[in-house]
């Protein structure tokens, strides 16, 4: 009996990890950045704080393991995926998502430029309008 489950392993570790990471892609989706607004003109107004190691919070990272199952066209058909690239357009920030390798993904935002220099997978989202993806349905 065992032989006969032991082939839906693979399969069923995709479904597992494709789920993982549209849920770690809605999750990442509802924490977009605002845009950036202009630098203080005088640094006399910023009061001093004491050194401190500059820390990048916007640039997530995820490990899924099984690369070898899970393409890119996978995650673009997902959920998660849309609703990452609809809150970038709608707050009109840059975006990159790339596939690291070795089954890492990482979603780096850029709070100080337009969502129309985003890179997804290496393909450039230069021509593309922040408000198509920030339209609800039409009826």
């Amino acid at each position: 009996m065992s032989y006969e489950f032991s082939d839906l392993s693979l399969p069923l570790q995709k479904v597992i990890d494709l789920g993982e990471i549209d849920r770690w892609l809605r999750g990442v989706a509802e924490i977009v950045p605002q845009r950036c607004a202009a630098p203080p003109e005088d640094d006399d107004d910023i009061p001093s704080a004491p050194d401190t190691t500059a820390h990048n919070f916007n640039t997530h990272t995820l490990y899924f393991g099984n690369s070898h199952l899970i393409t890119t066209r996978d995650i673009e058909r997902m959920v998660g995926f849309r609703q990452l690239l609809a809150a970038a357009s709608q707050h009109n920030i840059r975006v990159d998502v790339d596939d690291m390798g070795g089954g890492q993904m990482e979603v780096s935002f850029t709070p100080d430029e337009s969502f129309s220099r985003s890179r997804i997978f290496g393909a450039s989202y230069s021509n593309v309008l922040p408000v198509l993806f920030g339209q609800g349905p039409r009826l």
